[in-house]
Order: structure tokens, then sequence, then C-alpha cells
């Protein structure tokens, strides 16, 4: 029986909407776990996560839609590489609160809806530790 080779997914974080500023810390963090920073157009909503992190057999969308949060989209980072990058990303102050990885059940969704998902869990979180601070839960 023949082994199955399949190539790994580079490691790469796409960025939409992130500040130059952040850009560049991001991309000096991703090239400390071996890979690159891509900034995705602010008008990619329509565009598959697969393709914004550049997998192979995803194309653009001919339809436009902005995105306004910041988000960035990991692909191709084991858990130690991720952990690494969050922790040197929150150690130079670069907040991005809305963070994924691509998995095989998102890299097919939009980045709209990707975002909106994101939006809505981190809302939920939020609301969720205020209410267990102010001692309501």
């Amino acid at each position: 029986m023949k082994a199955r080779l399949s190539s790994p997914l580079p490691k790469v974080a796409a960025g939409v909407n992130i500040p130059q500023e952040k850009a560049e810390i991001i991309a000096e963090v991703m090239a400390a776990v071996g890979g690159k920073f891509t900034a995705a157009d602010k008008d990619c909503g329509a565009d598959s996560v697969g393709y914004v992190c550049g997998l192979s057999g995803y194309t653009e969308s001919t339809a436009r839609t902005e995105v306004t949060e910041e988000l960035l989209i990991f692909s191709g980072l084991d858990s130690k590489d991720l952990n690494k990058a969050v922790t040197m990303l929150r150690s130079k102050g670069c907040d991005i609160p809305l963070k994924a990885m691509v998995t095989p059940h998102n890299r097919d969704w939009t980045v709209s809806a990707l975002a909106g998902e994101l939006a809505r869990e981190h809302e939920y979180m939020n609301s969720r530790g205020k209410r267990e601070n102010d001692g309501q839960e």
C-alpha cells in the first residue's frame, strides 16, 4: 500500500481591516513561527475563508461584501505555534478580539459569516464574564 503524502498547509495569518502598525507586529510574529502575514481586502466578505488563507482549490468570489471588524484568521499552525503566536501578539500589545483558526468546518464559510460568528461569540463571552464579575451568575 502506498502512503499518501499531503503537503502541509502553509503557515499563514490572514488579516482583514488590520491597521498598518498591527500588520507589522503580526508579520514579525508569524515570521517567528515560520509563517507569513497576508492582508485581505476589506471587501473580501463574500470570499471563502479558504481563499483568503491561500488554500488550494478556492477561488475569489465575484461578489464584494465589506467586513468592518478587525479579523485575524490563522491557517497551518499546530497548537504549539498557535499558542506561541497568540502569546507573542498579546505581549506586544497587538489586540485583535476576533481571531480564528481555519478548520475543515469553517474553511468553506464566507469571511463575513466567520466574522459574524466570532463577533457573537466574543459578545457572549464578554457579557458572561461581566455577569460573573457582577455576581449575577
